[in-house]
């Protein structure tokens, strides 16, 4: 009886419970999957500002609700619109003094009026009505326009027809009229706004600028980015990253429909990358941003070529860098497939297939091992301090370490390298690298090296060909740091096999991890659209 019980409220309830369930749960996420998210949260308005810490070595600030001098630690400036306060004034800032406002609800036409911000103007600033020097006497005097950064003296600033035109970084600003948003209650104390479409200006040649980076990149040089773009652009064009997926920063091009559109990414090769695959997954046609670069990396090769430089310049502004951008060539760059199948021998399950991509080398070896072991050392707990100097120095010292180490010993007997389908017979190596752009391990022009002696191609970053080299040793490794050698080359091919017959380190555009037993196969996918500087 208690049996037929049990079977009875199995099948006439906690069966059809379950069935409703996961029938419930399938159908809201393949709802979410093919109509997606329309809103972009682009900010939190439970405060009016957006404060960070004031830099008082660079220049004297006043505070902009009681007027005195800052200069302790616990001094703020709104990164968006330049609005300072000590600790004790911030609450009232944020009553009674507004902020560069993201969104208006204005007619896309009509003209957008100054954001007059009293005090603290850049050092030599020029009123624009009069050309005379402003800030010339202590205190909170004169004021500059928050949008178009203009600067204008009391007596000069206009009181009618304050019209702004946003300035000569126009056509890369989104205009707060074009946005349309809505805000989000998330909890009781935090509202977002969310953006639901853009409508563009009516400006011809209008190419909007999209702001990426990661504040916790570099010797916290991300953070002082965004704050530093934040000012000059709109604030809701500049995306942290540490705090959403690139792919959500990307939304704003997709919204963007057939408007052309850039995009500044601020990190290394391995964010680059990311970003790139992110516009590829997305697939933006036919206007796919182009991609300019800050190099907040180690080796920051990419940019390199790109003609970026090799490290990021603290004393660039930002309006030097918008100059840039806007001088900027666009070209294209070969991406590439890489499809790794493995061979879980040793658990007996059946191999397994993975895809990547790749826009800068591939190395098999030495060098992907010292990679690896300066990626768990950065990613412990115990990697207190972060500078590009002491970055290159922990290369140094595993770089040595593999001198006396050898754990890439006699490489070209455990792996297989095949050009084009032809094998390639391999010299005694400890690394095997498969170039796509010229620089290589922090700025070597590997595949150049010694190039005068050899009859060998022309190297190019979009013609569907790789170069594929063999480096002896570490120690060798450090003479081509040096130009005091030159690589093994093994040719160039439009398609490259590596059978890796044993588990050895691996990296990707600076991503390291250690693979098992494996077939690489590398093929031409397509293109990315990049700005070279000039």
């Amino acid at each position: 009886m208690q049996t037929n019980m049990w079977e009875s409220v199995l099948y006439t309830v906690i069966i059809p419970a379950l069935c409703t369930i996961i029938l419930y749960t399938i159908s809201v996420n393949f709802v979410r999957h093919f109509m997606g998210n329309s809103h972009i949260s682009i900010r939190d308005v439970s405060k009016n500002h957006n404060w960070t810490t004031i830099d008082t070595k660079k220049k004297v600030y006043c505070c902009s609700i009681c007027e005195v001098l800052l200069l302790n630690s616990e001094s703020v400036i709104c990164d968006c619109c330049g609005v300072c306060a000590d600790s004790g004034c911030i609450k009232y800032a944020d009553k009674q003094l507004a902020c560069k406002a993201i969104a208006l609800n204005n007619n896309n036409d009509e003209p957008m009026k100054h954001h007059w911000i009293k005090g603290n103007l850049s050092p030599g600033a020029l009123c624009y009505i009069c050309n005379e020097e402003c800030d010339t006497e202590p205190g909170l005097i004169d004021c500059s326009c928050c949008w178009c950064q203009r600067c204008a003296h009391e007596i000069c600033k206009p009181t009618e027809n304050e019209i702004c035109d946003l300035g000569k970084f126009k056509l890369m600003i989104i205009p707060p009229t074009s946005l349309k948003v809505i805000k989000v209650r998330r909890n009781t104390i935090r509202r977002r706004l969310q953006l639901t479409s853009i409508v563009p200006p009516t400006w011809p040649d209008w190419k909007p600028l999209i702001v990426v980076a990661n504040k916790k990149s570099g010797n916290n040089d991300g953070k002082k980015i965004l704050s530093m773009f934040r000012r000059i652009l709109n604030p809701a064009q500049v995306t942290d990253i540490s705090e959403c997926d690139p792919i959500v920063a990307l939304e704003w091009c997709r919204m963007l429909g057939d408007k052309p559109s850039t995009v500044l990414v601020a990190g290394g090769d391995g964010t680059i990358a990311w970003l790139l695959n992110a516009i590829h997954s997305l697939q933006l046609k036919p206007n796919a941003p182009a991609v300019a670069i800050l190099p907040l990396g180690t080796g920051n090769d990419l940019s390199r070529v790109m003609g970026w430089g090799n490290e990021y310049n603290m004393n660039l502004e930002a309006t030097d860098i918008l100059q840039c951008i806007q001088s900027a060539q666009p070209v294209e760059l070969d991406r590439w497939t890489v499809l790794i199948k493995s061979e879980n021998r040793n658990i007996g399950f059946k191999n397994s297939t993975k895809s990547m991509f790749m826009y800068n080398y591939i190395s098999v070896g030495v060098d992907a091992q010292v990679a690896l072991n300066f990626h768990r050392t950065r990613e412990s707990r115990f990697y207190l301090f972060s500078h590009r100097i002491f970055n290159k120095l922990l290369y140094l010292c595993f770089g040595t370490h593999q001198v006396v180490d050898g754990d890439c010993k006699n490489l070209d007997k455990r792996i297989e390298v095949y050009l084009d389908g032809k094998r390639i017979v391999l010299p005694s190596s400890e690394s095997i690298v498969i170039l796509n752009i010229p620089f290589w391990g922090g700025g070597v022009k590997l595949w150049e090296l010694g190039r005068d002696n050899e009859n060998i191609g022309v190297q190019s970053i979009n013609d569907g060909m790789l170069e594929v080299c063999a480096l002896y040793s570490s120690f060798h490794i450090a003479q081509l740091q040096v130009g005091l050698s030159q690589p093994h080359r093994l040719g160039q091919a439009k398609t490259v096999k590596i059978k890796l017959l044993d588990s050895c380190a691996v990296q990707i555009d600076g991503e390291p991890w250690y693979q098992c037993p494996c077939e690489f196969t590398i093929t031409h996918c397509n293109r990315a659209s990049m700005l070279m500087s000039s």
